[in-house]
């Protein structure tokens, strides 16, 4: 089965450290492009306070607290998309950040 992500999803995304893929949100998908590739931020349990970063709610698929960072904004070929989250985050969520990715980029 060939990935195809979509803005506000969350997948498990293996970046080919430590074995283990991460949670990552996908932030823009272009059917267009030339390459099969999504932008995603990734997920994470540590927070700095910096405003870059959105607070997640708690969501039963995520075990812990968890954060998204916007310095972590990169372009991720679909094939390193190992599996879809059984969840997503509301749009509200998916505006929050929509807005700290505005605010890392300006």
């Amino acid at each position: 089965m060939k990935a195809s992500p979509q803005p506000g999803e969350v997948w498990w995304v293996d970046f080919g450290r430590d074995a283990k893929p991460r949670h990552c949100l996908c932030v823009a998908t272009k059917a267009d492009g030339r390459l099969a590739v999504s932008s995603v931020v990734q997920i994470t349990t540590q927070y700095a306070g910096t405003a870059y970063e959105v607070t997640l709610p708690r969501v039963p698929w995520l075990p812990e607290q968890s954060y998204i960072n916007a310095q972590t904004l990169q372009p991720v070929k679909w094939v390193e998309f190992a599996r879809k989250a059984p969840g997503k985050f509301d749009a509200a969520v998916f505006l929050q950040v929509q807005q700290a990715i505005a605010r890392w980029l300006a």
